[in-house]
């Protein structure tokens, strides 16, 4: 192979002819965008994204589809680069129609992941929606309290009823972790060695600090005030938000690591100068303390006071002599909490003057209402001109200018204008200024802004001092809510750390797509649902205390619920979608290609396959890898130019086509166009964790990447680099991965009564009950009497543990799904002799009453095979048959083992004599099969060819059929070399585990067995009534755990660890990827049981298993993961059996309740529908 020499990006790097760019890039890490590309399929290059500059030529190349060449610089991100892909990006956004985020997540100021943590509330997630939320929001139960919610005013949910309550579904995850055993404390990284001084301690500085803590660098928070909370603890009211509340979110801060200095003004107490010197960066959150004034005669007055300064008193306990009549003017949240507060004080009229109406005041207009049931006088419409003294100078009346709304001003309101003439005057006691705040920052000498407060860059957050960072209510002049300041938190919070790094970080909001066009009509379909409730103090209850008036929150079921309500807006990919990411990096502007949409009318109701082609960019990914890779053609691309659409065949639901639910068209798709309807309670975008583990369906052995968030799993997809698989999977592997984990799973001991039922139970009465009484069957029926049975579905390192419990109680070893292995009495040994991959390098194949679903990764190397040159000859029975594209042939005969005779005799014809053991009592049982010209045309391209292999499923075709197969391999020659024997299909997961294990009888154990535990199997159709004891362990009460006496939970392969052993002999490793909701996984529940007996294993995780297999069992041993244990099996003892009359196929049904669960969940293809 030749290989010569080019440049890309100034790296030198080596080639050979064939490879396009692309690859020869990919080879090297150097990274291209493409959002088409699959190096399985053939080029289609429709994205135009890996576009690159090639020195000397004056147009632009499509790296995917141009040859590497001698000598070729290259360069992949040079400015013209970048344009034309900017370019191709916002031309194919420009026709994306859908939703990046909800429109939740994107009015919340602090960009809270309001969908995620609602959906996973709806799951039950209560612990990870609390995690979620304090990824942006440090103090959710805050916040959950006082956030006026603008994701609320948002939510589409208000189109169909109510909005989602996604405040009250915050304060719940707060208050659950609050309340928790072991709060939530987040990871932190390694210490840096660096030190950072927030200057003040309400929400901003606390964020910031809880934020720089996690980056891993040493935290001090200066206040000058003697606890922390800034506004939370000082300006709302306790009956808003209990103090407890704030103090319990802050005590995880300080579990943190992060020191707290109270009683400390910096700039007073200690000058910002010796901050700076003893910290290598300083953050100024001061805040806005100061109340600003209403600039009428007067209001210097005493019993004037500042509606923060007001709040902060009564909070400090410092006296207050209202008086009998309060004036509050101002109608925000801060001038509804002083009304409210000067009604539990014990004022006996409370006026709120405002210069609008009540539809126009800020505050939240739950606080408008509630305010009004105690009793607030809402004086709208009124402004007031002066404030009168009396004669010690304190306020005694206040004059109000009547008002009336005119024009809308900038801020979209209609603009406030006096009655010429006409005013108001009233008697008050107090007067309490609310209608804004002001920042003091007069004692940093540092650049401000014209209003005083503290200026700094808005992309840095870094203010006139270097190293000196800003953020929240004091600078900028931009004075709002809790959740804006802690948006700033995390912004500073990053450039800080860039900056304590050696780098600069700037902010820039993310670029989303979304809907413009949502309307109540979008969702007339919907059913309307009452929103969910929490219990509050009435006016009587809580006016004169300050009680927390939403004393409960949500319970657990009505969080759920109202979690349940959302409308799942912002798409379940965003956390995959290429083209959102690749948008952002090229910083598109699709805005200059806008026009009209083409929008799509579809209906699809495939199970597990969602569509949405008006998100679809037309790559053709999915169309490609339908066609090209799994052979099926259920997708192609309808109409022209730009009403092309991807559709499903015949313009059909994608159920009535030849679909075979595989998946891959889900896991191709770059945009979300084609996504998993996922099972879970409430489908939400998640960044998710990826455990790479092997599916535990089929014995192929697949390498899967199963995707999950806390111990909820979302989804599974084929690994490229999978052992096997290479990319690869069925439909069993692609959504069976949850299925341990539905409806239904059983998650306590039952015990059946004397009354016929099975009732629920303890572990130690349900184990002692399984011991004692197979210990009694034994002692009336002896030694044979007992038995256990696995199943082969366990990893080798849970059915050890089990083979060893039975050990302990002397009790027989089997599993129902074992049938004898013909190739056992024929070549030697229980296993196949020649490996998957073998397949694709091999002449000849010939492929006997193969059932696709039972192996559908095997299928399609055959199919690659035949695609590749070899001459694939299928031979169908009525009972089991398939279509394999590209096939040499395919015969449709009797289900007999006629033909396999006649192709036997045909075989030996052309062979002549054998020395084999048995070939002459071989030669005589097939002498009279009658050789047809088709016969014989497949025994001369099978005998004649150098390599040849013949492939079959051990459980599906007859002992006899496989006895005659393994013959004409013998009598050939074609066994014993690689590429060149035999593949045998076992029938799951970790057959031959089992057997390398001494697991090698079948249902034939059963002879004489009184008392039975089955370990995982549901073995339809065995008669078990004569059993007088049975104990079963396995996900759901199956029909078999039904007629347990014991019944004890089991878990799935998604929260075990080990090994499996697939059909070539693979030993692969298995990774758990969630924790079930049992007290005992599978072996533990084994050791328990031998506890039972007073035996103890000793092991206390899967590596001390491990350990003790390597001293029992040699193919175990010797092993190594990913690898084939043994290589080619050359034939150990060969011994022919004389070919009997049979049928061909006889399946043995599998007896694994969880595949045959999967099973019949996939919809069947339209071919094979009945």
């Amino acid at each position: 192979m030749n290989k010569f020499r080019m440049n890309i990006d100034g790296k030198e790097v080596q080639a050979v002819n064939g490879q396009t760019i692309l690859e020869v890039a990919r080879e090297n890490d150097i990274f291209i965008p493409t959002l088409c590309y699959d190096e399985r399929t053939e080029i289609y290059g429709s994205c135009g994204l890996c576009m690159v500059e090639i020195e000397g030529s004056p147009k632009l190349a499509k790296a995917c589809a141009t040859a590497a060449a001698p000598n070729m610089v290259i360069s992949t991100n040079s400015e013209r680069v970048n344009e034309i892909r900017k370019t191709n990006l916002e031309l194919l956004i420009s026709n994306h129609y859908g939703d990046c985020i909800g429109p939740c997540m994107k009015a919340c100021p602090g960009h809270t992941d309001c969908q995620g943590y609602v959906g996973l509330v709806a799951n039950g997630e209560f612990e990870k929606a609390n995690e979620l939320i304090k990824d942006k929001i440090p103090l959710p139960a805050c916040i959950g309290r006082v956030c006026p919610h603008p994701c609320e005013d948002a939510c589409r949910r208000g189109l169909v009823d109510e909005p989602i309550s996604i405040a009250m579904i915050k304060r719940f995850a707060g208050d659950m972790d609050i309340a928790a055993e072991e709060r939530f404390i987040p990871d932190m990284e390694e210490d840096t060695g660096k030190t950072v001084a927030i200057i003040g301690g309400g929400p901003m500085g606390l964020s910031a600090a809880y934020f720089l803590r996690q980056r891993g660098h040493e935290v001090t928070i200066f206040d000058s005030m003697p606890k922390l909370g800034g506004m939370l603890r000082y300006g709302i009211p306790e009956y808003r938000l209990p103090k407890e509340v704030l103090d319990a979110e802050i005590a995880i801060m300080e579990a943190m690591g992060i020191q707290i200095v109270p009683n400390t003004k910096v700039g007073v107490d200690i000058p910002l100068d010796t901050i700076r010197n003893d910290f290598d960066a300083v953050v100024l959150g001061i805040g806005a303390w100061l109340s600003t004034g209403v600039g009428c005669p007067g209001e210097d007055a005493e019993g004037v006071i500042g509606g923060i300064d007001f709040l902060r008193r009564v909070v400090r306990n410092e006296y207050i002599d209202l008086g009998k009549n309060v004036a509050i003017v101002g109608g925000g949240n801060t001038a509804m909490d002083a009304c409210r507060t000067a009604v539990r004080l014990g004022a006996e009229n409370v006026y709120n003057i405002y210069r609008r109406t009540k539809h126009e005041m800020p505050a939240d207009m739950i606080e408008i209402e509630e305010g009004e049931e105690e009793g607030v006088i809402f004086k709208n419409l009124t402004n007031p001109i002066e404030i009168i003294k009396d004669e010690n100078g304190h306020v005694k009346q206040i004059v109000l200018q009547v008002m009336e709304l005119g024009e809308a001003d900038a801020s979209g309101r209609r603009k406030p204008v006096p009655v010429e003439g006409k005013t108001e005057t009233i008697d008050v006691d107090t007067v309490l200024l609310a209608i804004g705040q002001k920042v003091d920052a007069s004692m940093f000498e540092i650049d401000k802004t014209k209003k005083g407060g503290i200026s700094y860059d808005p992309k840095t957050m870094m203010t006139s001092i270097p190293g000196v960072f800003a953020g929240g209510d004091c600078g900028n002049d931009k004075i709002s809510i809790a959740i804006e300041s802690i948006a700033d938190a995390k912004k500073v919070a990053e450039s800080v750390d860039a900056y304590l790094n050696g780098e600069i970080y700037e902010y820039e909001p993310r670029f989303h797509v979304e809907k413009d066009d949502i309307t109540e009509k979008t969702f007339e379909d919907r059913e309307r649902l009452c929103r969910e409730k929490a219990d509050q103090l009435n006016a009587l209850e809580r006016k004169d205390n300050f009680t927390e008036i939403i004393y409960g929150g949500l319970t657990v079921e009505q969080a759920m619920k109202e979690a349940s309500r959302c409308l799942e807006c912002g798409c379940h990919d965003y956390f995959e979608c290429k083209l959102v990411d690749f948008a952002n990096e090229y910083d598109v502007k699709p805005e200059r290609f806008a026009g009209e949409m083409t929008k799509i009318d579809f209906k699809d109701d495939h199970p597990f396959i969602l569509r949405d082609p008006n998100k679809c960019i037309l790559c053709g990914l999915c169309v490609r890898v339908c066609d090209e890779v799994m052979g099926i053609g259920a997708l192609g691309l309808v109409n022209r130019g730009f009403d092309t659409v991807v559709k499903p065949s015949l313009e059909m639901p994608l159920m009535t086509t030849a679909c075979d639910s595989c998946g891959q068209c889900v896991s191709v798709c770059p945009v979300g166009a084609i996504q998993e309807r996922q099972t879970v309670v409430k489908e939400i975008p998640l960044d998710t964790e990826i455990t790479t583990t092997t599916c535990a369906n089929c014995a192929v052995g697949c390498t899967m990447d199963l995707e999950n968030y806390g111990d909820m799993l979302i989804k599974a997809n084929p690994d490229k680099e999978g052992y096997v698989n290479k990319g690869l999977c069925c439909a069993k592997g692609k959504w069976g991965f949850d299925a341990s984990v539905l409806e239904g799973k059983v998650v306590d001991p039952m015990i059946k009564r004397l009354n016929g039922e099975m009732e629920e139970a303890d572990y130690h009465e349900a184990l002692i009950l399984a011991a004692k009484n197979l210990e009694s069957v034994k002692a009336r029926h002896g030694a044979g009497s007992i038995a256990v049975a696995i199943s082969d579905r366990y990893t080798n390192e849970e059915a050890y543990t089990m083979k060893k419990f039975a050990e302990v109680i002397g009790a027989k070893v089997f599993s129902f799904n074992h049938r004898h292995n013909a190739l056992l009495d024929v070549l030697g040994f229980d296993a196949s002799p020649n490996t998957i991959d073998e397949l694709l390098s091999t002449e000849v194949i010939l492929v006997p009453a193969f059932i696709k679903s039972k192996a559908a990764v095997i299928w399609n190397k055959i199919k690659q095979a035949a695609a590749a040159g070899a001459k694939v000859v299928v031979i169908n029975t009525p009972e089991a048959s398939t279509e394999i594209p590209g096939a040499y042939k395919t015969v449709e005969t009797e289900d007999s083992t006629a033909f396999l005779k006649a192709l036997a005799n045909a075989v030996i014809a052309n062979k002549g004599e054998c020395a084999a053991e048995g070939f002459d009592e071989f030669k005589a049982s097939v002498a009279g099969a009658k050789v047809s010209d088709e016969v014989k045309e497949i025994a001369d391209l099978y005998t004649n060819a150098k390599k040849a292999m013949i492939v079959f499923e051990q459980n599906v075709i007859s002992i006899a059929a496989a006895e005659i197969l393994a013959g004409i391999a013998v009598v050939s020659g074609h066994i014993g070399s690689p590429r060149d024997g035999i593949l045998e299909v076992k029938a799951k997961n970790n057959s031959q585990g089992l057997v390398d294990m001494g697991i090698r009888a079948g249902s034939e154990a059963m002879e004489g067995v009184k008392g039975l535990i089955i370990f995982g199997e549901d073995p339809a159709g065995v008669d078990l009534s004569g059993l007088e004891f049975l104990v079963v362990s396995d996900i759901y009460l199956t029909d078999t755990a039904l007629q347990a006496n014991v019944f004890l939970p089991g878990t799935g392969s998604a929260s075990a660890n080990g090994t499996f052993t697939n059909t070539e002999r693979r030993l692969l490793p298995v990774e758990s990827a969630i924790e079930e909701d049992v007290d005992f996984n599978n072996w533990e529940l084994a050791t328990e049981l031998a506890h039972v007996f007073e035996v103890d294993f000793g092991f206390e995780d899967e590596e001390d298993i491990s350990k003790a297999m390597d001293d029992e069992v040699a193919l175990y041993k010797y092993a190594e993961v990913g690898e084939v244990f043994g290589g080619v099996l050359e034939p150990i003892e060969v011994k022919l059996v004389a070919a009997k009359d049979d049928k061909l196929v006889d399946v043995l049904e599998c007896t694994d309740a969880l595949m045959n669960l999967n099973e019949s969940r996939i919809p069947k293809p339209f071919s094979v529908v009945e």
